[in-house]
């Protein structure tokens, strides 16, 4: 444990070191997340802003008591729990759910090599329709499905969010923008 705590703390003084801005939004999101932790605070669901029309769309996601921002994602039209992250080149969708959507099959070949949390893992390149996020929508948007075992948790990656018009982490709160 004393450790992984101090592997922690080097960590941290090298991102504030060579990415002041990262480390300052990291501290900022971890003391956001420590306070609605010790008020009992759940996480809210997405909450689409009633302004909005079909040709752009925003949406709030606060963080949950690990500092993850978790929503309800639709995948072609049928909705998967995701975390929105921004550390992930694309959609990665978890080895069960490409096969309820109808992206891969058992005779497969996932032939991407990928460095993810838990180490490196083998994926495969699908094109998804739509995802949609509260009152946002993109379609044709590039993802992967992680082989069987490998990823616990759908993540809403980079070739979803640098379609966006802008998303920003402010007080704790995830805003996305079309």
């Amino acid at each position: 444990m004393f450790r992984f705590l101090l592997l922690l703390v080097a960590g941290f003084v090298a991102l504030s070191v060579y990415a002041p801005d990262t480390a300052q939004d990291l501290l900022r999101r971890s003391r956001d997340a420590f306070v609605a932790f010790q008020q009992g605070a759940e996480p809210a669901p997405v909450q689409p802003d009633p302004k909005d029309n079909d040709a752009g769309g925003f949406v709030r996601i606060r963080s949950d008591r690990a500092g993850h921002y978790v929503s309800d994602v639709d995948f072609n039209g049928r909705r998967f729990r995701a975390i929105v992250d921004t550390g992930a080149t694309l959609i990665a969708i978890r080895y069960e759910d490409g096969r309820a959507l109808g992206l891969i099959t058992p005779s497969d070949r996932f032939d991407i090599r990928v460095n993810t949390a838990n180490g490196e893992a083998r994926a495969k390149r699908v094109q998804l329709r739509s995802v949609r996020i509260g009152t946002i929508q993109i379609d044709n948007v590039e993802a992967m499905v992680l082989d069987e075992g490998m990823l616990g948790q759908n993540l809403l990656g980079m070739s979803f969010l640098k379609r966006l018009a802008r998303f920003e982490v402010k007080r704790g709160v995830l805003e996305l923008e079309r």
